[in-house]
Parts: C-alpha cells; sequence; structure tokens
C-alpha cells in the first residue's frame, strides 16, 4: 500500500515539474523565437524604420525618400519588386506579387501613417497601373484589410497585358492631398545573384 502511494506522489510531483516547465519555459521562449524570427516583420526592426521618418538621419539632415534609402539593401536582399514612398505624412509600399507574369498583374499595396484617417481612400479607386506609353489600367481590388491609419489591399489588374513590356508604373493618386506617388517595377523577375 506504501508503494503505491509513493508512486502516486511521484507522478504528480513529474506531472506538475513538466507542467512548470511547459509554461515557464518553453512557451515564452516558443513566443520570443516567433517574434524574433518572423521575416515579415520582425519586431527587432520596427523601430528604428519607425523612427528614421521622424529624426532624419540624426545628422539634422533630413532623410531621402525610403525608396532611395532602401534600394540598395533591397537590391541586394533580393527585394527589387518592393517599393516604399513617404510623403504628407503617408508611407505608401508597393509589392509587385507576380512579376514575370504576362497577364494580370498583381500588386500589394499598404497605406501607414498617425496623422491621416485613411478610410476614406479605397485603394483600388485610387491606385492605377500606367504602361510605356501612358495607358492607365484599373484595379481590381482582390482583399482589402485594415482601417484608420493602416490600410492594406491586394489589387489586380486584369486588363493589363505585361508581355511587351519592360516596366510599369503603379500610380497612387491623391491620398493626403499628394497627387501622384509613381512606383515603377521591371515586368520581367531578375536572375538571383
Amino acid at each position: 500500500m506504501r508503494l503505491k502511494l509513493k508512486t502516486k506522489k511521484e507522478a504528480v510531483i513529474i506531472r506538475i515539474a513538466v507542467a512548470f516547465m511547459f509554461t515557464v519555459l518553453l512557451i515564452p521562449m516558443a513566443v520570443m523565437a516567433m517574434i524574433l524570427l518572423n521575416p515579415v516583420c520582425s519586431r527587432a526592426q520596427m523601430p528604428d524604420r519607425h523612427m528614421e521618418g521622424h529624426m532624419g538621419d540624426g545628422m539634422g539632415n533630413s532623410m531621402k525618400t525610403a525608396e532611395d534609402k532602401n534600394a540598395k539593401k533591397n537590391h541586394a536582399a533580393g527585394a527589387w519588386h518592393i517599393k516604399e514612398a513617404e510623403a504628407a505624412g503617408v508611407k505608401v509600399k508597393v509589392t509587385y506579387r507576380n512579376p514575370g507574369k504576362s497577364n494580370a498583374p498583381v500588386f500589394e499595396v499598404a497605406l501607414d501613417t498617425h496623422s491621416v484617417d485613411l478610410d476614406q481612400y479605397s485603394l483600388s479607386e485610387v491606385a492605377v497601373l500606367r504602361d510605356d506609353s501612358g495607358r492607365e489600367f484599373k484595379a481590381a481590388q482582390v482583399s482589402a484589410a485594415g482601417s484608420g491609419h493602416h490600410r492594406e489591399a491586394l489589387l489586380e489588374f486584369k486588363d493589363a497585358d505585361v508581355s511587351t513590356l519592360k516596366s510599369v508604373e503603379l500610380v497612387v493618386k491623391g491620398v493626403a492631398g499628394v497627387d501622384e506617388r509613381v512606383f515603377r517595377f521591371e515586368t520581367v523577375k531578375r536572375p538571383a545573384k
């Protein structure tokens, strides 16, 4: 009888120890690893990128556009299909989702601000695709998310055939009083270096 009681106590102690280790040690470590290793939104990089728009280069000089600042870094990382620009307190980030495809180019457009209500803009209405000859194509919105100061949408240009073009421009018109923000993209994928 005494042996069974000792075994039950040992089993309870082992269960408690395992539960303690799991909740106190493993879960926080797993959460921290996911935060730090997430390639989409690394928390370690967010404060620096956020503050660049407010502080300039720290020497009293204003920074160049985000596209100019990140051009070398983006090209080296293979991110030539991502462009950013900031004006009038609104940061616009455009990602060419299917470069190399000739029909129906798809772009992800994200707007981010701390001062402008972005709910007044429909991204499928303010964004157009412009080809080499100046023709403009309207977007069909595939999906949208966010509200207020953070908006994004996936836009598809079904009528645009880019098979004969070397580049296209995604143009965002009239957001926060800026007539046009132009993002030029090559239509063919670059070979990996």
